[in-house]
């Protein structure tokens, strides 16, 4: 970059106005176009932006701080249907900050001869590029520039190659801000209005198109974790051996009924240990590599080895890529195109020394011939997320080197070759003809397991049997197991449901997720996940307006008419006129409903309730055994009652015992453990 001159800012002839959807993008941008003349940086208002002089030409990049404008209106009450695009800053206080950035754009951008939206090519950086080209510039002069990574040859491709503006996008990213903002608004205020109907008084709620049902699956899932009741099952731990080898056997497709025949099968075992070998097989197989990383895998991957949120995960990646490190990575894609060029990539990473035996491999077994694993996803927009090959400009620590080494490894795995292992499977009979199992694995050839070594098997050799050989039992073990519950309820799950029923998009759903947690309806105690009070209570006030507005399944119904705008199946005003006529149906017939109000102020502890359940003072809405009872710990004593008798014959243990083995065992779901303590302390009363 040149010296700065204070002149240099002062144009005063023809420039390009090319508009970034940050800083660092800006940055970027003015970095590679002015590799082929010269550029300097400059100031307003504390905001950087940068003039570049190339080839005769000048063009000003200046950054945007995301968005600028956003759905408002200037009206009170509810129903609310008009809606206004105004400054951020001026109707949000978070957004204060973009006020020097739309002084930036109001100072400059009239005076341009040409507008470039170079924000991210997604439906959201549409938007933004296109909202400030509409208030400060001339569409009819504006362009859209499309690249996947910020290095320097796709950014100089990318400026030699720009489109008409991409009015699908615009529109399909616009109706999503505009339906988000009348449903959240709406339904928000009409909730709002309700609760101060009742209690006198205000409170701050929140409802999304989104964000309703996910809170509303994260309740699913909290309610079955708490009312989880374990039943439990008798593992039978064999260690056989056979010509002097040592390996685990278990039972096959069977468990004891009680304790009593899981002690008789483990004396009959000590008592007669030999096991008849029935049936034994082995084969070879080729685990393909996989492809490179979409946001969603990248998302599961992060969870998995890391214990990282979905945000957590995408905010890392999107700072990556800002520092030209990683393409674009809020893509569905798992594939990679034949026209980039992966050589020089793999030769670019291995100038970093943690990566050069791991590139000098894969050269060598693909003879430089590269071929990409390929995924079924696709995302029109952009490919699968890669290492762009660039060294960090700075050593990268931490959870930052983390996702980039992940990145990396798995896009070296993409062009590996097939993994082998060998797997054995044995059936085993003892004298009573009751089957048994040992299972093995042999890594024969590691193939991309070596780049992408989270996935490497756990390997476990059994011995070569044949029919009739006979295995001696060296030991016989009887563990008790309170299995754990399938059900789970965390950031990552959340995400993986929404992307199942397709609500959200790839760059909304981590968000919408974390502001359940800014919000309070969800919190994190002791690593677990649980719903506030707070959270509950919301949830059962947005049921009782209408249960349509916690079901994904009025919320994918309006998800597949956005995504039909791009296609052109639905137009715009199509889609926002069928949502206000929805919602003010809806409101209409709610706005004098009492009744959800003073449900919200009791649930909230504002006002009384009639009775209070005995075991953890909510509202009591059951009566159980002349107690009085929350819907959460009747449903609990329910279960208990249900299940006792089997209990108590699984373990041979009376009706006290049982419960106190509930108590104890932390499988157990929580209201479950309550309801037990509580009948426990009833009984010796």
């Amino acid at each position: 970059m040149s010296r700065y001159n204070k002149s240099d800012c002062n144009v005063n002839k023809r420039f390009v106005a090319i508009i970034a959807e940050k800083p660092k993008a800006a940055e970027k941008i003015a970095d590679a176009l002015g590799s082929l003349g010269r550029y300097n940086k400059c100031n307003y208002y504390r905001v950087p932006y940068w003039v570049v002089y190339k080839n005769g030409e000048t063009i000003l990049v200046l950054p945007s701080a995301g968005h600028l404008f956003g759905p408002s209106t200037r009206g009170k009450g509810v129903p609310i249907t008009k809606i206004i695009w105004r400054p951020t800053w001026e109707f949000d206080k978070s957004a204060y900050y973009t006020k020097p950035y739309y002084q930036l754009m109001s100072n400059i951008l009239p005076k341009a001869d040409m507008y470039v939206n170079a924000c991210d090519y997604d439906i959201e950086g549409s938007v933004i590029g296109y909202k400030i080209i509409e208030n400060f510039g001339d569409l009819n002069k504006g362009m859209r520039m499309k690249y996947s990574t910020l290095t320097k040859p796709d950014i100089i491709n990318a400026f030699n190659k720009l489109t008409n503006i991409d009015m699908d996008n615009v529109n399909a990213g616009s109706a999503r801000h505009e339906l988000d903002w009348l449903w959240g608004i709406n339904v928000s205020r009409l909730l709002m209005k309700l609760f101060k109907i009742s209690a006198g008084k205000s409170i701050s709620l929140s409802a999304g198109r989104v964000q309703s049902p996910t809170l509303a699956e994260a309740i699913k899932r909290w309610e079955e974790i708490n009312l989880y009741l374990p039943i439990p099952i008798f593992n039978i731990n064999i260690v056989g051996e056979f010509n002097e080898k040592k390996f685990q056997i278990t039972t096959k497709d069977w468990y004891p009924e009680n304790i009593s025949q899981a002690k008789d099968v483990v004396n009959y075992l000590n008592n007669n240990p030999i096991l008849t070998v029935s049936s034994y097989q082995e084969f070879k197989e080729k685990i393909d590599p996989p492809p490179a990383f979409n946001l969603g895998d990248l998302q599961k991957e992060a969870s998995r080895i890391y214990g990282f949120s979905p945000f957590k995960t995408q905010g890392i990646a999107e700072e990556l890529y800002l520092d030209a490190l990683i393409s674009y990575p809020r893509t569905n894609s798992q594939k990679l195109p034949k026209t980039i060029n992966y050589k020089e990539i793999i030769y670019g990473l291995g100038k970093q020394n943690y990566y050069k035996d791991l590139t000098n491999s894969i050269l060598n077994e693909t003879k430089g011939y590269l071929s990409p694993k390929q995924g079924k996803e696709e995302d029109p927009a952009h490919p699968a997320i890669y290492p762009t090959g660039e060294i960090p400009k700075k050593k990268l620590y931490g959870d930052q080197f983390k996702i980039y080494d992940l990145i990396v490894r798995r896009f070296l795995a993409a062009f590996g070759k097939q993994a082998v292992v060998n797997r054995s499977y044995a059936e085993l009979l003892d004298g009573l003809k009751r089957k048994y199992k040992a299972d093995g694995l042999i890594i024969l050839d590691e193939g991309w397991f070596k780049y992408y070594t989270f996935s490497y098997p756990k390997a476990n050799e059994i011995p070569v049997l044949k029919n009739g050989d006979k295995v001696y039992v060296v030991n016989v073990s009887l563990k008790t197991i309170w299995p754990k519950t399938n059900t789970t309820l965390s950031k990552y799950s959340l995400l993986r449901w929404m992307e199942k029923v397709n609500i959200g998009t790839k760059a909304t759903r981590a968000r919408i997720i974390e502001m359940l947690y800014r919000r309070k309806y969800l919190s994190i105690k002791g690593g677990k996940t649980y719903v506030t009070n707070l959270g509950y209570s919301l949830y059962k006030a947005i049921e009782a307006i209408s249960s349509e507005l916690i079901s994904p399944e009025l919320t994918r119904s309006f998800e597949e008419k956005l995504e039909g705008i791009s296609s052109g199946k639905y137009t715009r005003d199509q889609v926002i006129d069928e949502a206000k006529s929805f919602l003010v149906k809806l409101i209409e017939e709610k706005l004098a409903d009492k009744e959800i109000g003073d449900k919200l102020a009791v649930s909230l502890n504002i006002k009384e309730p009639e009775k209070r359940c005995v075991i953890c003072n909510r509202e009591a809405s059951y009566n159980l055994y002349d107690t009085n009872l929350c819907e959460f710990h009747y449903e609990a004593m329910k279960k208990i009652e249900k299940n006792m008798s089997l209990l108590m014959k699984k373990i041979e243990k009376s009706e006290n015992e049982v419960l106190n083995e509930l108590i104890k065992n932390s499988s157990t779901g929580l209201w479950i453990r309550e309801a037990s303590k509580f009948l426990l302390s009833k009984d010796k009363h």
